[in-house]
């Protein structure tokens, strides 16, 4: 992030020198005008309050111009407590300048946060060393969520050049950071689907010629079990009761058939999977095409099915949609991330109380909305980590099992990328329901874009 430096080296000396004008000016004693001697001596008077009224005008000028300026701007002294900030800074903490003014992180962000920031700014005071473009995890009460802010901070020196405080700015780049992980997420889809349209496609050619080859064994297993019937007719029937293959063809004819009905049936199985995958990886494309939802759901739950398979059954019921106008790659991983988030609930569930889940998928038109719910008789999910659960890299999974990106990624590609709605309703012990809303954009009488 070194890109924010050269801003930040052009604000840092408009802050000192603004905090400096704000400190002289409400450190200036008030002379009511009843003090003034009525003497030539008022003159000087006269001048002093000028001066004061032009370094009062001056330090609104600098005021406004830091309040104006899209930054989070602030001073602290040698105890983290605020001295100065701005409207961005007082907002962010739902509070006013004047209100911040003596308080510390502790009053405003969650203990955990307030810490890091406070022994952050400490460690900076003791060693002098400048802090310039980290990011960090800054909690907006605004918003209610977390925000990722690139924040600089560097010592505040006296006269005697003693450190006596610090002066920090931040920007937020919250949405340069999802901007980067959806392209970076619609790179790995992109790259994912080419590979998986080329393995199915490389699967494809041998699948058919095992078909077709195990519908040519049956069909010449059954014309031999024909002819060794016709043989053991044409054989004198005591010579036909005492052959010692007539035991080992019976055998034969008994397995024969079934066994090649699974080798089929298995085969069937490969070649939807193979169908299923170049479905899923056909539309990571850049611009968005009309798809057919429910197809391209079937298509996820086949490429899912190992994830669930062994602690829930599958439910679905496809309403009728129209095309649907979308980035299908896109929504292809947001359900799969969805389904293997409630899969993992379940298996977690299961484990602790036993028996089996249940995963429900249904589809349907909601107004201009394509709805798709996807349900699950998991655990549920937590009221205290509920507002948290789309924030980047937050997880509650074991390591190795959950990036903490799946549903950050979700609500990016469903709410920015498409204009549409995720939304979820949860109940501890019952199980978890998440509402993936689309807009249908090409249906008749619809002006979306």
């Amino acid at each position: 992030m070194r890109g924010a430096t050269g801003p930040l080296a052009a604000i840092f000396p408009s802050v000192l020198g603004a905090f400096a004008v704000t400190g002289a000016v409400s450190s200036l004693p008030k002379i009511p005008s009843e003090s003034v001697p009525d003497c030539e001596s008022s003159n000087v008077s006269g001048e002093r309050r000028s001066l004061q009224d032009a370094l009062a005008h001056e330090r609104n000028v600098l005021r406004t111009m830091i309040d104006l300026i899209p930054a989070f701007i602030y001073a602290k002294d040698a105890h983290s407590r605020f001295t100065a900030c701005n409207k961005l800074v007082a907002n962010r903490m739902g509070v006013t300048p004047e209100e911040a003014i003596g308080k510390t992180d502790f009053d405003f962000f969650p203990r955990e946060m307030a810490e890091k920031f406070f022994a952050d700014e400490q460690a900076l005071l003791q060693s002098g060393i400048p802090l310039i473009d980290c990011e960090e995890l800054v909690f907006d009460k605004l918003s209610g969520a977390n925000r990722v802010i690139v924040t600089s901070k560097i010592p505040l020196h006296d006269a005697n050049g003693n450190v006596t405080g610090v002066v920090g700015t931040g920007f937020d780049i919250t949405d340069r950071k999802d901007a980067e992980e959806r392209i970076a997420s619609s790179d790995r889809l992109e790259s994912i689907g080419r590979l998986a349209a080329g393995v199915a496609h490389e699967i494809n050619t041998p699948i058919q010629y095992l078909n077709d080859s195990v519908s040519f064994i049956r069909e010449g297993v059954g014309d031999l079990l024909a002819y060794i019937d016709k043989l053991h007719a044409a054989m004198p029937p005591k010579a036909a009761a005492q052959s010692e293959d007539h035991d080992d063809v019976e055998y034969l004819r008994e397995e024969l058939p079934p066994a090649l009905s699974r080798v089929a049936e298995g085969l069937t199985r490969i070649a939807e999977i193979v169908r299923s995958m170049k479905h899923f990886s056909h539309a990571d494309q850049r611009e968005m095409s009309q798809i057919d939802l429910n197809a391209s759901i079937a298509s996820t739950l086949v490429i899912a099915r190992s994830e669930y398979k062994d602690c829930a059954d599958l439910e679905t019921d496809y309403g009728a949609l129209p095309q649907i106008t979308c980035h299908g790659g896109q929504i292809n991983q947001v359900v799969l991330n969805l389904v293997v988030n409630s899969a993992h609930a379940i298996d977690d569930f299961v484990k602790k109380n036993g028996g089996r889940g249940r995963i429900s998928i249904r589809t349907s038109v909601e107004g201009e909305f394509a709805l798709i719910t996807i349900a699950d008789t998991g655990g549920g999910i937590p009221e205290s980590i509920q507002a948290r659960i789309f924030d980047p890299f937050f997880t509650t999974k074991e390591v190795g099992r959950g990036t903490g990106q799946g549903l950050s990624i979700a609500r990016n590609v469903i709410v920015k990328g498409h204009g549409g709605q995720l939304d979820f309703v949860s109940e501890i012990g019952k199980g978890t329901t998440f509402q993936v809303r689309l807009p249908i954009q090409d249906r008749p009488g619809n002006t979306g874009g």
